[in-house]
């Protein structure tokens, strides 16, 4: 039987993704709204907190479906709550070609916060160093996020230890 997201798990989403009421570009440069909405937000635009709640009662659906889907070995609620954040923050197509699922799948869950803990980086680093590294493929050139090396480590901790705090 699938899984259903927790309210704890609902809860700790909402709580890494933040609230804003506001239109806002994300680390990627992509309109956002609400909990982490994207898709039909435009410039300028304002809602309500219930209306936020509302986009993200439809928005989690897909991760859900997501880890369901892909996941083939037993998970408690703790981890299946866990991978359901991953996946809304990274989306469903990174979480199913990711080692991460790879080495789940394959039995090795002592593997999955080491592997959430390498998704890390938003944005390019600035500066002549930064255009060579790209330029040379030595490196991603990306710049670490303080915001999503938090958020990795909550959703390690409760994959591995079943903490939602």
């Amino acid at each position: 039987m699938p899984h259903q997201l927790s309210q704890q798990g609902a809860d700790l989403i909402k709580h890494l993704e933040g609230l804003r009421l506001d239109a806002y570009q994300d680390s990627a440069g992509v309109l956002t709204i609400g909990y982490g909405h994207t898709g039909d937000v435009y410039a300028g635009q304002k809602i309500s907190e219930a209306e936020a709640d509302a986009d993200f009662l439809k928005d989690i659906g897909w991760a859900v479906d997501a880890v369901n889907s892909a996941v083939h070995v037993a998970l408690n609620q703790a981890q299946f709550d866990a991978l359901v954040s991953f996946t809304f923050n990274v989306g469903g197509g990174a979480f199913r070609s990711s080692t991460l699922l790879k080495k789940l799948n394959a039995g090795d869950y002592a593997a999955v916060p080491v592997e959430m803990g390498r998704w890390v980086y938003a944005g390019d680093k600035k500066g002549m160093l930064a255009s060579f590294v790209r330029w040379a493929h030595l490196g991603s050139g990306k710049e670490v996020s303080k915001v999503l090396k938090n958020r990795r480590d909550r959703e390690g901790k409760l994959f591995a230890t079943g903490a939602y705090s």
